[in-house]
């Protein structure tokens, strides 16, 4: 029985490329991946990998959580420093620059033209391999990627005269719609129209700033933008949101933005594709999902993450590499996609059954796919970490009060700046 198993490991290993010496054991990859959102996602995961464990006895996956975005990030620069790089890792896709500059992230381009170069691309939505590349050089697969997207609940609308399929289109609209949607027991909010969870990674000013037809990074990713008119509208409309409107809280924290949702305290939220299975789950009312308003222009930002090697192993890569192009082929990004809300990343894999079933389910998904003609990238440089903290700073600074919000985005550009240059 071990020789049978033996030669179906041959077998699948030659079609992937690469051979299996006879009796050899199986390559042992470790596969690190965060969660960012709700939903149970880790389920998945490990139904995944022991679908791939399965099919492929020559290759034996480890998956191992390793925590939101920013955790994960941290523990793989760390890996580097102390050789415990993983085999395979999914990553927030801005760490590209820094984890390629750094070394760490090993360049796909070689397995790449071996299963097909620019055809192997084409296959994926062109706004996912904006984050992608780092020097001219492919270092990140498409995987758990998203962009953000509204969801609106449709008995709340309906409560207040308002169409329930009709989401607002423009700023004009979100702010009119939420003023509406609004309830208060004498001063007190007891539901906010809208509310946009701020996170480490400042999403949703970047779409602001892309509404509105600005960015907030240069475009060599040397200076930030923050103090230019188009980026001082974008923080400015936000502003406006909390303290002219009153429609939204200046701070609400982004793991709790979709449990305020689910108990109705807010009746529109921006947030990720990625909480699609956070709502399913636990939704009780009618509610819907709407592209993220625009102002001059729609731009979403494109988000989530990529699965990048880390391994130098020729060996190694080459198991790996069948892992990654098993895990973005259409049937995996699919069955991905259906079950965690996350986007689907191979354009066939919207023809999959799983897909056309999701659709039929809930045609509201269907914006999600609409989105990515108009996501834009996520600013991403090797130096722009410490410019992202002061950022995320000045954002709740301003919102609050604390802050005065054109002085604070000069103030804030210049240390940007200068932090960066450095």
């Amino acid at each position: 029985m071990r020789f049978g198993r033996v030669l179906v490991a041959a077998a699948i290993a030659a079609i992937a490329g690469w051979t299996i010496p006879a009796n050899a054991d199986p390559v042992a990859l470790s596969f690190w991946y965060p969660v960012d959102v709700g939903g149970g996602l880790t389920k998945i995961v490990d139904g995944l990998m022991a679908d791939f464990n399965k099919t492929h006895p020559g290759i034996k996956v480890t998956a191992v959580y390793t925590g939101n975005y920013d955790v994960t990030l941290q523990k793989i620069q760390a890996g580097k420093l102390a050789g415990t790089l993983p085999d395979v890792g999914v990553t927030e896709i801005s760490s590209v620059p820094v984890l390629a500059s750094l070394g760490a992230a090993q360049p796909l381009d070689t397995l790449i033209a071996g299963s097909g170069g620019a055809k192997f691309l084409d296959k994926f939505w062109p706004s996912m391999l904006l984050n992608s590349r780092y020097q001219g050089k492919v270092y990140g697969i498409p995987f758990q990627r998203s962009t953000p997207v509204l969801y609106y609940n449709k008995d709340a609308f309906k409560e207040v005269g308002l169409d329930p399929n009709k989401p607002p289109e423009t700023w004009a609209e979100m702010a009119s719609d939420a003023e509406k949607l609004t309830k208060r027991d004498g001063g007190r909010v007891t539901r906010w129209g809208v509310e946009l969870p701020l996170e480490a990674f400042n999403w949703f000013y970047y779409a602001l700033v892309y509404q509105n037809g600005g960015q907030s990074l240069s475009a060599d990713g040397t200076h930030v933008l923050w103090d230019q008119p188009k980026d001082i509208g974008a923080l400015q409309y936000w502003y406006d949101l909390v303290n002219k409107y009153k429609v939204t809280p200046a701070y609400t924290p982004w793991n709790d933005g979709p449990p305020e949702f689910v108990a109705g305290r807010t009746a529109m939220i921006w947030h990720s594709t990625g909480s699609q299975s956070f709502m399913r789950q636990h939704v009780k009312f009618h509610w819907g999902m709407g592209r993220l308003p625009k102002n001059v222009q729609f731009g979403p930002p494109s988000g989530g993450a990529n699965m990048m090697l880390y391994d130098t192993d020729p060996a190694k890569q080459k198991a790996a590499w069948t892992l990654i192009t098993w895990l973005s082929a259409p049937a995996q990004a699919a069955r991905w996609s259906a079950a965690s809300g996350y986007l689907a990343t191979s354009m066939a894999a919207w023809n999959e059954p799983e897909m056309q079933a999701l659709v039929k389910k809930h045609p509201d998904v269907l914006v999600t796919k609409e989105q990515l003609k108009d996501a834009k990238a996520e600013p991403a440089s090797p130096k722009y970490a410490p410019a992202r903290d002061i950022l995320n700073g000045l954002i709740k600074a301003v919102l609050a009060n604390k802050e005065p919000l054109v002085a604070g985005a000069k103030k804030a550009t210049a240390e940007a700046n200068a932090a960066m240059a450095q």
